[in-house]
């Protein structure tokens, strides 16, 4: 009689835990994140005198349902992903920068200044000729400074992402160290916090967007991460990533708070750092290229010629200020246009031999042996081109997600129909256990009035 009792118990609490457990996925089977569980069973039974007894039913866990491999694949692939949309932002406001819709890039600016030259050429005491070519001149210059600024807002934009991505991770990290905490606390008392689990891996989803890591699995549960080969989380204590900037020399120095250099190679983190301190200083130096050799090279030039009002040689451009963010037409040609040298020989008015070889330097590779149309040109196209392939590139990872994320969902989500059938099947189990009991306790009132 006894052993009705046990077998209609144990499948009363086996029915009721399973009923529970998948009750709980139907209420979950839209929360991100949320990995389906399953009860695991096995018989009981005992050797008696000649045959083998059963009774009933054990519990013996509650089973997480989730593939580990595929989230390190699809760790690995965030890093790369979040590394490329992270470039492909900084890109688009580079490419901002330097270029622009309607039509007066650097290029243009520099070829209507060198067409404005041959004008000259033609007739060299044409005031309006003069008047245009200060004018082109002028606008040249203040397209190097507004592009030089623009850079310079990019920069800015760029460093402070790095800080704030710095201060997500520290943020993620003491997210996942008060995890840990209860993880490993649960499973010290062989009760697997299978909630804390799954918001573990939401965690490591949203820290592998911005950097790469690398994680391990103690025996305890403790989940252990490093950064760049540097562990900067284990078990419930974590360290602080502090970013150390220098704004004059571009660079970012990443530290632990035990002063542990920490150099991270993917995610958002490095993207953000290799266009700080790589990408846009590039384009800068390529920028104060052009104003050196256009100032060096018109100012050689013009300094040969001589103008309408006397003998005096000129410089054309401000030979003080050869920088992209301050370059400027000389002063003295400011104020007297008269003062432009077109003509090779002094009192030569119709002379435009001077005129003619400046705007001839067109035709010349005075730039890294390139012509400064060609050069200018590739300079405002260098960000389109990169952003073309980053976007190939991220279609294609974005693709590989999507199929993992499939191949997860397989395993980790829920099927409501599924889950549907298996309440429906465990309350028939919880109403046959029920019924045993009731036999039992029938059979057992029987067995008493009989004794009395």
């Amino acid at each position: 009689m006894r052993t009705l009792f046990e077998i209609s118990k144990s499948g009363l609490h086996s029915a009721e835990r399973s009923l529970s457990v998948t009750a709980n996925n139907v209420i979950n089977a839209n929360t991100p994140g949320y990995s389906r569980q399953r009860v695991d069973k096995e018989p009981v039974g005992q050797p008696l005198r000649g045959f083998h007894a059963g009774l009933g039913v054990n519990i013996t866990s509650i089973t997480r349902l989730r593939n580990e491999l595929i989230d390190l694949q699809l760790g690995q692939k965030r890093q790369e992903m979040g590394y490329m949309q992270e470039k492909i932002k900084l890109f688009e406001q580079l490419e901002t920068a330097v270029a622009s819709d309607s039509g007066g890039d650097l290029d243009v600016h520099i070829g209507r200044l060198f067409d404005t030259f041959s004008e000259l050429s033609n007739d060299p005491q044409d005031f309006s000729v003069r008047n245009n070519l200060v004018g082109e001149a002028t606008q040249l210059a203040e397209k190097m400074g507004d592009m030089q600024r623009s850079l310079d807002l990019v920069s800015d934009v760029t460093r402070d992402s790095v800080i704030n991505t710095t201060d997500k991770i520290n943020e993620i990290l003491a997210d996942l160290a008060s995890l840990n905490k209860s993880i490993t606390v649960s499973d010290a008392m062989s009760r697997p916090d299978h909630a804390s689990l799954d918001i573990q891996v939401r965690k490591l989803e949203e820290l592998a967007n911005l950097v790469d890591i690398e994680t391990m699995t103690a025996k305890n549960g403790g989940l252990e991460v490093r950064i760049g080969g540097v562990q900067v989380l284990h078990q419930d204590t974590y360290r602080k990533i502090i970013p150390h900037n220098d704004d004059v020399a571009k660079t970012f120095d990443l530290r632990l708070e035990n002063d542990t250099p920490v150099s991270p190679e993917g995610g958002k983190l490095a993207a953000a750092i290799d266009v700080y301190e790589q990408e846009i200083p590039v384009m800068k130096q390529r920028l104060n290229l052009i104003a050196e050799t256009l100032v060096s090279e018109f100012n050689a030039l013009h300094r040969s010629g001589f103008g309408l009002n006397d003998g005096e040689s000129r410089d054309f451009f401000d030979p003080g200020y050869t920088m992209a963010h301050n370059m400027r037409v000389n002063p003295d040609i400011l104020d007297n246009h008269g003062h432009i040298a077109a003509s090779s020989a002094a009192g030569e008015a119709g002379n435009g031999d001077i005129a003619a070889a400046i705007a001839n330097l067109r035709n010349e590779s005075i730039l890294n042996g390139r012509k400064p149309v060609d050069y200018a040109v590739d300079l405002i196209s260098s960000p389109g081109a990169s952003l073309s392939q980053l976007r190939v590139a991220s279609e294609a990872r974005e693709s590989e997600i999507r199929m993992l994320e499939v191949q997860q969902e397989r395993e980790a989500g829920v099927n409501v129909d599924e889950e549907l059938s298996l309440l429906i099947q465990y309350q028939n189990a919880y109403q046959g256990a029920a019924r045993v009991m009731a036999s039992a306790q029938q059979m057992y009132d029987t067995l008493i009035s009989l004794v009395r």
